[in-house]
């Protein structure tokens, strides 16, 4: 009886201090911008962190490609960081809708009403930009942008019930603009001031202490232009049935040797881009499954035009796959069948020479998308021929080239003490990972070839 006495004392201005602005949808609103900071924060460590490395987001996939491109970055630092304050500025003044406190809560009210139009805004922005400019998605990314979108859908759906509740008229129209005006002014940056992309570290391996076992993991591999009796039962393309242009190049080429080690390997099976007459000769070590080898690619590609007969490029394919190279225990969902691109890339070589640059032309056109096995190896079978294909595909050259292949790779990496990919082999310095773009290639080229 007492308590219900109280109760009819309250006076009005009790009883609307005690009235709810929100229900029980805040607290999902709440969730969904905690799980977006969490994975946000995760995101932004992750590409402050010198180690860097995110799980499921191996080399050159998806989540790789956007942490690593100029568009995660703003002014410098990655966007991570001014999403995780937009979101946690949007969650903060969720706990100051109180009727208790009207003007600290109309002012948070409007407040966010403009963070859930510039989390929207910049969810159509990033996922964009990850679509059109990147071609690639990062699942993080778009987890973080799906949560705290569905957050501000949320709450814009309550907006004007509060708004009502506080006396106060909210204007969509000035929050969008207002919301978009930030995300615009985020994009203008990017565009205008993009973050530089780091530069490939270069290794001088002839003046790097060598490992104490190099010497013998580093074993010599020597691939010999002479057939096995295999070979011959399967009928391989013996050097006879070569033009005479042909067996005077591969008489030209010359073994590649990595300093510091015994490793040497004879370049005839590996095929060169230029000519192979150039004095100077440089060897790139990649993965057709590779976004950065296929970028790098395309800058060789452009300098081979630009500085005609000066050097040539020795093309050692590498593949990032369980299933040819032993140094890999499992196979990473962006490398699957990449032993099926490097043998088809030995085969069209060793079946016809003279037909390699066609087909290294059209493999890496449109370099940003990887061709599929079938349409590579269609277009293999009607440059050389369906049974030349074939029967270098099944020859233990090709096999043992991969090998050597990957044994050039383990040696680069040992003694620089490096491992990423591509790599690029200059005279005695090994370039580790991408060039940002074609001018530093240059640069790199100019400075250790000299040439002009």
């Amino acid at each position: 009886m007492g308590k219900k006495k109280r109760k009819q004392q309250l006076t009005p201005g009790h009883q609307q201090a005690n009235e709810s602005l929100t229900g029980t949808w805040i607290h999902f609103v709440r969730a969904l911008l905690a799980s977006a900071m969490a994975i946000t924060a995760y995101l932004a460590f992750v590409s402050l962190s010198s180690e860097g490395g995110t799980p499921g987001c191996g080399p050159d996939s998806g989540c790789d490609q956007v942490l690593t491109s100029p568009w995660a970055y703003w002014l410098g630092i990655p966007v991570s960081l001014p999403g995780l304050a937009l979101y946690g500025v949007f969650l903060l003044s969720t706990f100051s809708l109180k009727m208790n406190h009207l003007g600290k809560a109309r002012r948070s009210l409007n407040a966010q009403t403009v963070c859930a139009f510039s989390v929207l805004a910049a969810a159509i922005w990033f996922v964009g930009v990850q679509a059109f400019k990147i071609g690639a998605f990062c699942p993080y990314c778009c987890t973080a942008h799906l949560l705290a979108g569905m957050a501000s859908i949320l709450f814009l759906a309550k907006a004007n019930s509060i708004g009502s509740k506080l006396s106060v008229r909210l204007s969509f129209t000035r929050g969008a603009t207002a919301g978009v005006g930030l995300v615009a002014a985020i994009a203008l940056i990017q565009i205008l001031f993009p973050k530089e992309q780091s530069a490939p570290e270069i290794v001088d391996l002839a003046a790097n202490p060598a490992p104490e076992d190099n010497q013998t993991t580093a074993p010599a591999a020597v691939i010999q232009n002479k057939s096995t009796p295999d070979d011959e039962s399967k009928g391989s393309i013996q050097p006879a049935a070569m033009s005479q242009s042909t067996i005077a190049n591969l008489t030209l080429s010359k073994p590649l040797l990595i300093p510091r080690s015994n490793f040497k390997m004879d370049t005839t099976g590996l095929p060169t881009l230029g000519d192979l007459d150039a004095p100077q000769r440089i060897a790139c070590i990649f993965d057709y499954t590779c976004h950065h080898c296929r970028n790098l690619h395309g800058f060789i590609r452009q300098l081979l035009v630009k500085y005609d007969g000066q050097f040539s490029s020795l093309m050692i394919p590498m593949p990032l796959d369980a299933k040819c190279n032993r140094l890999m225990k499992k196979t990473p969902k962006d490398h699957q069948n990449a032993c099926e691109y490097a043998k088809l890339c030995l085969a069209v070589h060793q079946a016809d020479p003279e037909k390699y640059d066609a087909f290294d032309t059209w493999l890496f056109s449109h370099h940003t998308t990887v061709k599929t096995v079938p349409a590579v190896m269609e277009y293999a079978q009607q440059l050389v021929g369906a049974d030349k294909l074939m029967e270098a595909l099944q020859s233990k050259r090709v096999k043992k080239q991969l090998e050597s292949n990957v044994t050039a790779y383990e040696t680069t990496s040992k003694i620089g003490r490096k491992s990423s990919m591509p790599q690029t082999i200059i005279g005695s310095q090994v370039v580790f990972g991408p060039p940002p773009n074609v001018e530093a290639l240059d640069k790199i080229l100019r400075q250790i070839l000299k040439v002009k």
